[in-house]
């Protein structure tokens, strides 16, 4: 059996290879890239026959990681004959592969087309919706008691980010959050992340929390709709109920 896992950066292509291995209950041979580049003739070949040689040996999942590195499209003019040699043998010893074989890319436009006729099954990861945002968002900052509203709207800010972002960003929350002497509103904590790992997070959520606070509560309500009322989205800000209410021009 062979299996291609495509998608974005951090959308857990890995952790879905490891969980496939788990379920099937065999060990994961995790074949490094870096580690059978080389820059001596023919030697990145023979490297792969020593993998796939070992994994034979075995009953195992091979695992290919950054796949694209060694089957790149051959008739890329930007690429050296090695290039052609190190594709023809990966495909001959996934020919003669006897296993399950599960191959990795970030970018699948760059692998060989005969790469990819050589899995069976080809599965492309997307990037986590609002739901499965707000799974990640609260698995990560368990075991403390934060309040819904502060996770779905974690979740809304990382619209359109990978599964290992959303982690992060509330892996950091989460340390802020205990870290901090005094009570600090959802809102004043997130900015300061945001501030301070600017170049984690997009330029469209960086702007959303750089608005005031009136504009900031408008978006989340927009955003949010039904899902928040008056005074948990006043909790975001440590407001009340009122104040909010003359934000959004509204009662609840």
């Amino acid at each position: 059996m062979t299996s291609l896992l495509t998608g974005a950066p951090g959308t857990g292509k890995t952790t879905l290879a490891l969980w496939l291995a788990h379920e099937i209950g065999l060990p994961v041979l995790v074949a490094r890239v870096d580690a059978m580049m080389s820059s001596f003739l023919g030697t990145t070949s023979r490297n792969i026959g020593q993998v796939f040689a070992f994994a034979n040996r075995f009953r195992c999942v091979l695992l290919l990681d950054e796949l694209d590195s060694l089957a790149k499209v051959r008739d890329d003019p930007n690429e050296v004959g090695e290039i052609k040699r190190v594709v023809n043998a990966l495909l001959q010893n996934m020919d003669a592969r006897s296993g399950i074989t599960l191959g990795i890319t970030n970018h699948p436009q760059l692998l060989d087309p005969a790469v990819w006729r050589r899995f069976a099954v080809q599965i492309e990861v997307p990037l986590p919706t609002h739901e499965a945002r707000e799974l990640i968002v609260r698995r990560t900052l368990a075991p403390l008691d934060i309040p819904n509203a502060v996770i779905v709207l974690i979740a809304a800010v990382l619209e359109g980010s990978a599964g290992s972002e959303v982690r992060s960003i509330s892996t950091l929350f989460k340390k802020r959050s205990v870290m901090n002497a005094q009570s600090v509103p959802a809102v004043e904590v997130l900015r300061e992340i945001a501030t301070l790992n600017s170049g984690r997070l997009s330029a469209e959520v960086k702007a959303i929390l750089k608005r005031d606070d009136a504009e900031l509560a408008r978006w989340i309500r927009k955003t949010l709709g039904g899902r928040i009322n008056l005074v948990e989205l006043g909790g975001l800000f440590d407001k009340s109920k009122s104040t909010v209410g003359r934000w959004l021009d509204e009662q609840d």
